[in-house]
């Protein structure tokens, strides 16, 4: 009885492997010598890019994504779900692909019926790729790849194909590949104010007349650099991941109240149009892993933890990272005009240019004005130009002591206005000193040794010059 049963498998197996060496070598004979229709092959969709309306990408099992031109911009639809912008880079990658796909070679005619197709594995493709263009649609079909390596079938309306085997992976892009995963869709953005409000605090940074400003809680000098970096975290921030389906943060509530607001003014493109956005962070997400936030249009997104972190912190510590600490913000070399109002006297040095180079001239009361040592006057200034307060002074009234007011007047840069920074300083016995400037509404704390350094500097650069 073993050795009957033993003849029966092997023969069925025998049967079996003919059957594949059939399919197989009926593949192989279709294949082998078939010129290209072209030498760089023939254009499958044979579109040019600009000419294409929609793309829809299908897969067993898994939500229709389209790609359409909608109102002049491009959107993308996962299943039933509404439509998101579309990341442009990514519009422009898959339509190039559209149109670059090309088949090598077809398969002869006769062999496109059901039983062939699955051979190919084109009876239900792995991935169906249409477009739309005004004059009708175009659908094809990836199916195996060839016994040769490096290409695949590809069943375009009737016609079996074979085209590169990575052309394939062109076309593999979610919805969510395909979105513009920006927080905020503007083009150029530049930022022009901020304001956070977490709970019943609110801080507000403002651009004003090109410089960067904080007006709430007080008004006071902003650090450019970190007043434009806290700007952009909104500016450049991404979405994380597209939301889940039936996600209860659809709901209102979720952001009532936000845990944080940020409105951000702007002007956006060339021509600087102006432009608000809104953004409310609500709750946090599970996955992907981040915070909830709301915008303008009642879109959700998810946005990262690290974003709501550093907003909250600028709010609770009042911009204590943004405020600027400088004493003076004028370049040295282009001062023109410096005036100390002492308690006793007033100083005023004048800067003239000489055929030998910059003169400096001191003014002082009645007296005939006279030729000072340029070099000391400018260390002078470059020392005032790098002196930092160690602080915001405590909200106690300020020392008591002499009062200073030093003033620097700069020549106009780039054909704009002449400007003058002003400061006024209260200084202690022991050197303390605390410095307002005009236009702040809180003072700066100076160190202790600041004082008696820039008091020397003054004395020497009074002295008059001697002849060489």
């Amino acid at each position: 009885m073993v050795a009957p049963l033993i003849r029966a498998v092997r023969r069925s197996t025998l049967v079996a492997l003919a059957a594949a060496a059939a399919v197989g070598g009926w593949i192989l004979l279709f294949e082998r010598g078939e010129p290209d229709l072209e030498p760089e092959g023939t254009p499958v969709f044979d579109v040019e890019a600009d000419e294409i309306l929609a793309v829809t990408i299908r897969r067993p099992d898994e939500p229709e994504v389209r790609l359409a031109r909608e109102d002049g911009e491009w959107r993308v639809h996962a299943g039933d779900r509404p439509g998101v912008a579309a990341d442009q880079g990514e519009v422009d990658l898959l339509l190039q692909n559209v149109e670059s796909l090309r088949a090598e070679r077809e398969i002869p005619a006769g062999s496109g019926d059901g039983a062939d197709l699955a051979a190919f594995g084109l009876a239900t493709p792995e991935l169906t790729v249409e477009v739309e263009t005004a004059e009708g649609a175009g659908r094809a079909g990836f199916g195996d790849e060839t016994p040769a390596p490096g290409n695949r079938y590809l069943l375009f309306e009737d016609a079996v194909l074979v085209v590169s085997a990575f052309s394939r992976n062109n076309f593999d892009r979610a919805a969510w590949d395909l979105s513009d995963r920006r927080l905020l869709r503007f083009d150029s953005p530049a930022a022009r104010r901020l304001v956070l409000t977490a709970g019943r605090e609110t801080v507000e940074l403002s651009r004003e007349d090109g410089t960067w400003r904080i007006v709430a809680p007080f008004r006071m000098a902003a650090d450019p650099f970190e007043a434009s970096s806290l700007a952009e975290k909104l500016l450049d921030a991404h979405m994380l991941g597209p939301i889940p389906a039936g996600s209860e943060v659809a709901d209102p509530v979720a952001f009532d109240p936000p845990r944080l607001t940020a409105r951000l003014d702007l002007v956006t493109g060339a021509e600087e149009t102006p432009a608000t956005a809104t953004i409310r962070f609500g709750p946090s997400s599970a996955s992907p892993a981040g915070v909830f936030v709301r915008r303008d249009d009642g879109s959700i997104a998810v946005v990262e933890d690290a974003l709501l972190r550093d907003l909250e912190e600028s709010v609770a510590d009042r911009l204590a990272g943004v405020r600027s600490l400088d004493l003076f913000r004028f370049a040295a070399f282009r001062v023109n005009e410096l005036r100390i109002e002492a308690p006793v006297e007033t100083l005023i040095f004048r800067r003239e240019d000489g055929d030998e180079g910059r003169i400096w001239v001191l003014e002082a009361g009645a007296a005939e004005p006279v030729p000072v040592d340029a070099a000391a006057v400018e260390d002078l200034l470059y020392r005032l130009n790098s002196t930092q307060a160690e602080d915001v002074a405590a909200e106690d009234p300020a020392p008591l002591g002499e009062v200073w007011t030093i003033a620097a007047r700069e020549d106009a840069e780039y054909g704009g206005p002449a400007t003058e920074e002003t400061v006024t300083l209260t200084v202690a016995d022991d050197g303390v000193g605390h410095a307002l400037r005009a236009g702040d509404d809180v003072p700066l704390m100076l160190p202790a040794t600041a004082w008696p350094e820039i008091l020397l500097l003054i004395e020497e650069a009074r002295v008059a010059a001697t002849d060489p």
